[in-house]
């Protein structure tokens, strides 16, 4: 049971379908400095915690918001730190932690219908809701890993080019975010 709901989380993350949790995490790695690893592990970690704590609540509680709403914020969010990359110049990690948490409770209303679904078979949901959150910051962390090393191979064409990967990635991560909300406008 843990190993089958950890490759749930990991494919819910991983899943080309999941690509809205991908470009928040790419635009969170966007908006720092990827040398500072500690702080990023903290960020993907915060992102979690959120998510996880939403995944509980909506599990045991059924969903908090309708998923039409839910669908609409999860872009909102995505722009909102593709927006904050762009005009923050100096980032205070605090905040960034209690934004991204918060932003992870959002995300994590987008999966729990799913999730509580599965988890009516369960007579007890906190293993598999752990391993699937297990699974869920491994796939982070492995996303995570394949775009800093994406971004630090930049920095070898010129000394601006990790800064100028991130506000070009911030920049499509806003246009996207744009689209997707437009797309999902909750009252049409």
């Amino acid at each position: 049971m843990f190993y089958a709901y950890f490759i749930l989380g990991l494919t819910h993350i991983l899943d080309l379908q999941g690509y809205d949790h991908m470009l928040f995490l790419l635009l969170l790695i966007a908006g720092l400095n990827v040398k500072k690893w500690k702080q990023l592990f903290a960020l993907i970690t915060a992102f979690t915690i959120g998510h996880s704590i939403t995944l509980a609540i909506a599990t045991i509680y059924q969903p908090l918001f309708p998923s039409k709403l839910v669908e609409f914020l999860i872009p909102i969010t995505i722009m909102l730190t593709g927006i904050y990359n762009l005009t923050v110049k100096e980032s205070n990690i605090k905040l960034k932690l209690s934004i991204t948490t918060s932003f992870g409770l959002i995300h994590g209303m987008g999966f729990a219908s799913y999730l509580s679904a599965l988890l009516l078979q369960e007579s007890s949901i906190w293993q598999p809701l752990l391993s699937f959150n297990l699974g869920v910051e491994t796939g982070q962390i492995f996303f995570s890993a394949i775009i800093i090393a994406f971004i630090l191979l930049a920095q070898f064409t010129s000394k601006n080019a990790i800064h100028r990967t991130q506000n070009i990635i911030s920049v499509v991560g806003v246009v996207i975010s744009i689209f997707l909300a437009a797309s999902n406008w909750p009252y049409l």
